[in-house]
């Protein structure tokens, strides 16, 4: 029997789960499910987010089993307000990884969100200067918030591989399907929340997620107000081709609202779950950002 790939999205409001087979040359879709947990996760960067460990467990577990019956791995794709992204500079080289992470927390430690000892931190190299100076992207989170999910993970029964946030999920899913070229700018708007990410040569160079009123002129001002910012640090994103993932139930003229903001054409992503092979339980669930996020974070295991 074909291993199931499970990709959990968790949400304030509930969990959305992607199960995935390979089934050569395609990928074959199990299945999609939406396990509302109203009330038991309060997101936050400081402090665990589960309220009802209880509830959290036998939803993951009823969800898991619903897909993937016994299926033990998973990867899990975390809020982004859970944790943070910086892009930072540093005058140090580094000579180890390890090195590296202590430097990083050192350099951070005034906008970290809990104190440098409790965080968990990883970080890639962009750039490397003659004079020493390395630019970096930054991964945080609070050890005390990650430890509660793989702690409750495996009390469900199950092991998370692979643990993420859902904007860099939204990536992972539209990135390898999709011609997007070497530099680009990926929006992602949803139900309350606004990503901007700008990639250059397969990495990701800046990040900003935001949450706002799901209205034209809240958006417009947000990623007006984040284009300032992005700018000033990257000029060059202000010629690169743009593309978007935009929920289905968002406006529809969202896309005319995103090229005045971004002041050129800007190319909405069609999620096309019917690409994948198989006749695959959805539940209903239509291509929202947490329905593409669990496939991307699901696809990361394959």
């Amino acid at each position: 029997m074909s291993r199931s790939f499970v990709g959990v999205d968790i949400q304030p409001g509930g969990l959305y789960l992607a199960a995935l087979q390979r089934n050569r040359p395609s990928t074959r879709l199990v299945g999609l499910r939406f396990e509302s947990l109203e009330g038991v996760i309060e997101v936050s960067s400081r402090r665990p987010n589960i309220r009802d460990a209880r509830r959290f467990i036998e939803g993951l577990r009823r969800g898991v089993d619903a897909l993937a019956g016994q299926e033990e791995r998973i990867a899990l794709s975390l809020p982004d307000r859970a944790g943070r992204i910086y892009l930072t500079d540093v005058d140090t080289p580094f000579k180890t990884h390890q090195e590296g992470v202590d430097i990083l927390k050192w350099h951070l430690k005034s906008s970290l969100p809990v104190p440098p000892a409790q965080i968990n931190l990883d970080y890639q190299i962009l750039d490397k200067r003659d004079d020493g100076r390395q630019s970096c992207i930054v991964a945080a989170i609070a050890q005390p918030v990650l430890e509660q999910y793989e702690d409750l993970v495996n009390e469900a029964g199950r092991h998370a591989v692979q643990i993420d946030f859902h904007s860099l999920n939204l990536y992972n899913y539209y990135r390898p399907r999709l011609d997007l070229g070497d530099e680009f700018i990926l929006v992602g708007l949803e139900s309350g929340l606004l990503s901007i990410q700008y990639v250059l040569g397969s990495r990701l160079c800046y990040q900003r997620v935001r949450n706002f009123k799901a209205d034209p002129e809240r958006a417009f001002r947000e990623i007006n107000r984040t284009l300032v910012d992005a700018y000033e640090t990257f000029p060059a994103m202000k010629r690169c081709a743009i593309f978007a993932h935009v929920d289905p139930d968002m406006d529809g003229d969202i896309d005319k609202l995103l090229s005045a903001a971004f002041d050129r054409e800007v190319k909405c992503l069609d999620p096309a779950l019917k690409r994948f092979s198989g006749e695959g339980k959805t539940g209903g669930l239509q291509p929202v950002g947490s329905v593409v996020a669990a496939l991307g974070a699901a696809e990361r295991m394959m």
